[in-house]
């Protein structure tokens, strides 16, 4: 009988593509998905370091799943990821019930991992040098859905001060393009209606003479496809080209994820941003002039080492004065090795959690305001699921990534476009009926 696999993903974009990935590699090994923890003969945790939070969730989880073990002595238990890139051998020293700890390069030697844990029950570590999983030719496993995701790049050069990603996920390294049209066109075969390119820093691509709006230009020729997003933007690379290619490309999404992070200027300095309040506000004036009804979302940091209570209204009008339609907001998680663990000024956890919930509150003032704003209109929908909450309801997303709640007339299911007008709205969602 297959051994079976159960997948638990935490953290960003990349995550969830790194986990299909796994998916996929399992899959192809003969194994099988099971429908939980408990009915698994391996469980992989895919873990996230950018913040103390998301680390502290996959680490405990991972604390949790020793009372399963210990019923099923035979489970084998993986942690995955960016915890398991930065901490390696000492996971397994603390977590003596973990069995293996693999890197963000060493997914591909899982299914091999794995069989030796079967075969000899000897804890495991890889976080050196290995391969991406996209350099193997693997296609993530996206099956039954209408969305998937894609990596067209991994780590990062910009060193901000705060984020561990360089060092957990290494220098910018470009896929190439045709590797990368040709995992869109077999998506399109399965039925993909909808790909997210991601990547820590999307428009950094470049690959010989192909820079990201080019391949945005020639990822539009891809058959099939009705949308294509992509995450996470850097203010310093927003380009007039990329503005123009998204405007003029109706089916490259009119939503743009552009991290704010702060308003002060000196702040950003500290930060190593690389731009400045007026510069990132210009970026955005520049941008919705092109697309007009542009969605706008960020994400945005409160109490960095040194921020002032000035400097924090600082963030606060430039929120206001922007309107995004929405943001993840956080609170300063101190990540070990970075430049910013060493700036003076640390900001007391109570105040940090003040200024977060205060920044939280200006922002669903703004995104209520966003919502409302779309009552009376049509948009088109992508069907995602059925709604859990409500009886014949779907949920799904517009061009623009709002997430709607609706009912349908018609008989409709997961996969197909429709359109719906909006009736009424949450600081969350869109609620309305197709027409």
């Amino acid at each position: 009988m297959p051994k079976q696999f159960y997948i638990e993903t935490y953290g960003c974009q990349m995550n969830v593509y790194d986990s299909a990935c796994i998916s996929s590699l399992l899959s192809k090994a003969g194994m099988t998905k099971a429908g939980s923890p408990e009915q698994a003969d391996a469980v992989i945790i895919n873990s996230c370091a950018v913040r103390g939070h998301a680390e502290e969730r996959a680490l405990g989880r991972v604390a949790e799943l020793k009372g399963i073990k210990s019923q099923k002595p035979g489970l084998k238990l993986v942690l995955c990821g960016c915890v398991a890139q930065e901490q390696g051998p000492a996971l397994l020293e603390h977590y003596k019930h973990l069995d293996a700890a693999l890197g963000t390069k060493s997914y591909a030697e899982l299914p091999a991992i794995l069989t030796r844990l079967f075969a000899d029950d000897l804890q495991q570590c890889r976080n050196d040098i290995g391969i991406f999983t996209e350099e193997t030719g693997l296609i993530p496993d996206f099956k039954n859905q209408a969305t998937a995701h894609l990596a067209i790049m991994r780590g990062c050069n910009n060193y901000c001060s705060y984020c561990i990603v360089p060092y957990v996920r290494g220098p910018e390294s470009s896929r190439p393009a045709p590797a990368i049209l040709e995992e869109m066109e077999k998506l399109s075969r399965q039925g993909i209606l909808e790909v997210t390119l991601v990547g820590q820093n999307v428009n950094s691509y470049h690959w010989q003479e192909v820079n990201f709006p080019e391949l945005l230009h020639q990822a539009c020729r891809v058959g099939g496809l009705e949308r294509i997003r992509f995450i996470t933007s850097h203010p310093k690379d927003l380009s007039d080209d990329l503005i123009a290619v998204m405007a003029e490309q109706p089916r490259v999404c009119k939503h743009l994820h552009l991290p704010l992070q702060a308003g002060s200027d000196r702040i950003l300095a500290l930060m190593n941003r690389g731009y400045t309040a007026e510069h990132f506000i210009s970026l955005i004036t520049k941008a919705r002039q092109a697309m007009p009804g542009l969605v706008l979302t960020t994400d945005i940091i409160a109490g960095f080492p040194g921020e002032t209570e000035g400097e924090f209204n600082e963030t606060l009008e430039v929120a206001q004065k922007i309107g995004f339609d929405a943001a993840f907001t956080y609170k300063y998680s101190e990540r070990p090795g970075t430049k910013a663990c060493g700036l003076e000024g640390k900001i007391p956890d109570p105040e940090k959690k003040n200024r977060l919930n205060r920044l939280i509150k200006r922002q669903q003032q703004i995104t209520i305001e966003s919502n409302r704003a779309d009552i009376g209109k049509t948009y088109e929908v992508l069907v995602e699921k059925k709604s859990k909450r409500s009886h014949g309801q779907f949920m799904g997303r517009t061009n623009g990534n709002k997430t709607v709640a609706f009912h349908s007339k018609s008989k409709i299911k997961p996969g197909e476009m429709v359109n719906v007008k909006i009736q009424k709205a949450t600081q969350a969602t869109l609620v309305g009926e197709t027409v």
